[in-house]
């Protein structure tokens, strides 16, 4: 509590002032200050605390480019540094979309801090979208400290996004230091997105770590979205054992979005462990778009694996948001080892969300000892939601009525 408040703190002072970009030409209308200052009074009227520094949030955000002098110094009057905050944070941030150079200047002038490192993020991304060498420029010339990292990687970025080679060619130049490397890292991520195939030797040749890790990834999921084959490819020539098997299970992935069946059946090529892994991550995203097909695929192959592993990865990635259809896809199973997997799946998924389809079902469970204790554990959860609804169709089963009374009486009677 005592960091936030000396974070705040560290801001109190900041010199919005007149902003020396909008100073030059003629002086705004002789309203717009009195208009301007009257909205913010009325913002400042708002009894409820969160609704009044929103309403001050807003104002800064719709400003006109003549308006924001004005705001600037009005902000730095506020007494209040939450006010203060609101209305000068969102105004510096409203003067980068709409004259990003002007403001970059004039945020660069702010003392260090969190005002500064937020406020710069914005404006410097504004300025490389509309002029990346400029911004690059600006953000290099900035004093060395959190503000100019930040200013650094939001201009990598963004330029990377509007123009690849530019901001590439921009990376390669600078020299070795944190700089180049945060800027790197921004740009090998648009880069693997934009073309991860030409992207792929460069992120292999980096060295080893989490970025590295992070960027193979990406480089196997997008080129799986355009082209698998030549995906899988790459990823199977990697030569570490290791990242050859993810950078596989992600391609596999990946080709599910767009073709499940295909996926599905490429993945069951693979030697084991492998297989596994790629099957399960392929049937994670079927699941994510249809989830009965998904269902029906898996329980019909009569694969020990897909019947143990398989259908409970399906339920567990759609069953909490369509219990009912779900729990009719596990009651048409055959009864038996299979639906009773999918059973205990299915109550996992569900219990938290929807406890009195999760009974329903864990009393379909075939063995006796296993049926009586997931009925127990699912009944409790009912009990504690609905009660009347959990008595009224505990009434309906059959259990013996010393079970019952149990389970009726507490968890802690039910135990004994």
């Amino acid at each position: 509590m005592m960091s936030r408040f000396l974070l705040l703190l560290s801001v109190l002072a900041l010199p919005f002032g007149t902003p020396a970009g909008l100073r030059a030409g003629p002086a705004p209308a002789e309203a717009t200050p009195a208009t301007l200052a009257a909205r913010v009074g009325q913002a400042r009227a708002e009894k409820n605390n969160d609704a009044r520094l929103a309403a001050l949030g807003r104002i800064g955000e719709t400003l006109s480019p003549a308006e924001i002098p004005t705001a600037l110094r009005l902000a730095e009057d506020l007494p209040s540094l939450r006010e203060r905050l609101a209305l000068g944070d969102t105004t510096l941030r409203r003067w980068g979309e709409l004259s990003p150079a002007d403001a970059f200047v004039h945020v660069a002038a702010l003392p260090e801090g969190y005002s500064k490192v937020e406020t710069i993020r914005s404006v410097a991304a504004a300025y490389a979208r509309k002029d990346g060498p400029a911004a690059a420029r600006a953000a290099l010339g900035l004093n060395p400290g959190r503000a100019r990292l930040e200013a650094i990687q939001r201009v990598a970025e963004a330029w990377a996004a509007q123009d690849l080679a530019a901001a590439l060619a921009w990376v390669r130049a600078l020299p070795e230091g944190s700089d180049r490397e945060e800027a790197w890292r921004k740009v090998h991520f648009a880069w693997v997105h934009a073309d991860p195939a030409a992207a792929s030797a460069t992120v292999q040749a980096l060295p080893a770590g989490e970025n590295r890790d992070a960027l193979l990834i990406n480089v196997a999921v997008n080129w799986a979205a355009t082209d698998p084959a030549a995906a899988l490819r790459w990823a199977e020539a990697l030569p570490a054992p290791a990242e050859r098997e993810l950078m596989q299970v992600m391609a596999i992935e990946s080709w599910a979005n767009a073709d499940p069946l295909a996926a599905v059946a490429h993945a069951q090529k693979l030697p084991p462990p492998l297989r596994f892994r790629a099957l399960l991550a392929a049937l994670d995203r079927w699941a994510t778009q249809d989830p009965r097909q998904a269902f029906a695929w898996a329980a019909r192959k009569g694969d020990r694996f897909l019947s143990e592993r398989g259908l409970p990865q399906i339920l567990n990635t759609c069953a909490a948001v369509l219990p009912r259809e779900a729990g009719r896809w596990v009651e048409d199973l055959p009864i038996g080892p299979i639906r009773d997997h999918a059973i205990g799946a299915y109550i996992d998924a569900t219990l938290a969300w929807d406890p009195a389809s999760a009974t329903r079902l864990a009393a379909l469970s075939s063995e006796p000892a296993l049926r009586q204790e997931r009925v127990g554990a699912c009944l409790h959860a009912w009990q504690a939601w609905a009660p009347k609804a959990a008595r009224d169709w505990l009434a309906q089963v059959e259990f013996p009525e010393e079970i019952k009374l149990a389970w009726l009486a507490g968890p802690a009677d039910a135990s004994r």
